[in-house]
């Protein structure tokens, strides 16, 4: 299959699947708000449903970090002859209606961090046990992948802006830039709200704030675009790109989740109580998001019933993922 960066989406969807079961082992088996590890099994003790839960959950992640690795591996080897080749980049980045696509690495990226912290360090307790020395090296990736995102960001607006656009082709998987602004966000106000170091995570919560605001606006403004386009059309789009409609429920979750972190951020660093407002933002988020996914999938009945298994793959069905 010829490269494109969509192929990261791929990447997204086993690294989203390897963290559902760390949160769900965290929050309802150990019952922790701290960090968890493999040596934490010796201390279950509700009985042997619980257990085999846990070891089911615990395969299903191991598995599902191997193959984000894995595929990650593979495709950045594809990525970075891919872009050595500038006309391929150059080519995509001029179509307003498809460069959203070079946002796919810098969605799966950040979550690739998420993973190595969490559900890695579960199998590997030393990564927990040295987390701060881990901070600056996160730090330094993190701003790599922020100084490209906000770089790409402003390069596709001004094209969008300076290109002419058939905005009745426009469909939901132009959102990806706001899950990638989502994404690295995430990344950032983790590190703002681990790190010990006033001065890394000062910076990190700074440039969190600046993709959280750009994120946000951007969000905003594409989701009005779409919606009066989707209105004044009355006509659903192709079937290989029916499934984007789900791309709106991962940035509402990855914005809300990231503005929680840099509250506990801004909590710990000037000693206000943030937990109203943090409650506040979870739920909305959360619950907008949900509301959503039940619209879209009343939306779509007919496609998930006749034309989902029977249609040829196309990357929008990651974003169901």
């Amino acid at each position: 299959m010829k490269f494109t960066p969509l192929k990261f989406q791929g990447t997204l969807a086993a690294a989203g699947v390897a963290l559902m079961p760390y949160i769900f082992l965290k929050i309802n088996i150990f019952k922790s708000e701290g960090d968890i590890s493999s040596a934490n099994l010796s201390l279950l003790s509700n009985g042997p449903l619980e257990y085999g839960i846990a070891w089911f959950l615990i395969t299903v992640m191991g598995l599902f970090i191997i193959i984000h690795f894995t595929l990650t591996t593979i495709f950045l080897k594809e990525l970075f002859v891919w872009l050595l080749t500038l006309t391929n980049f150059k080519e995509l980045m001029k179509n307003p209606l498809a460069n959203s696509a070079l946002f796919s690495p810098l969605i799966s990226l950040p979550m690739t961090m998420v993973v190595f912290f969490g559900p890695v360090s579960f199998f590997v307790p030393q990564l927990t046990e040295n987390m701060q020395s881990l901070m600056l090296p996160a730090f330094i990736v993190f701003g790599f992948l922020w100084a490209i995102l906000i770089s790409l960001e402003m390069t596709a607006a001004k094209v969008f802006f300076t290109q002419s656009v058939d905005h009745e082709k426009l469909n939901f998987g132009w959102l990806l830039d706001v899950l990638a602004l989502g994404a690295v966000s995430l990344f950032g106000s983790s590190i703002a709200d681990l790190s010990n170091s006033n001065l890394i995570s000062s910076f990190a919560a700074f440039m969190v704030m600046v993709a959280l605001l750009l994120g946000i606006a951007v969000f905003f403004v594409k989701v009005v675009i779409l919606f009066y386009q989707q209105i004044k059309s009355k006509v659903m789009p192709d079937v290989n790109i029916l499934p984007a409609y789900f791309l709106i429920v991962p940035p509402m979750c990855l914005l809300g989740f990231s503005f929680y972190k840099l509250l506990g951020y801004a909590s710990k660093t000037y000693g206000f109580d943030a937990n109203a407002i943090s409650f506040l933002i979870m739920v909305f988020s959360y619950l907008t998001a949900m509301s959503w996914f039940i619209f879209s999938i009343a939306l779509l009945r007919e496609y998930l019933k006749k034309e989902f298994m029977a249609s040829e793959f196309s990357p929008a069905q990651w974003g169901m993922v």
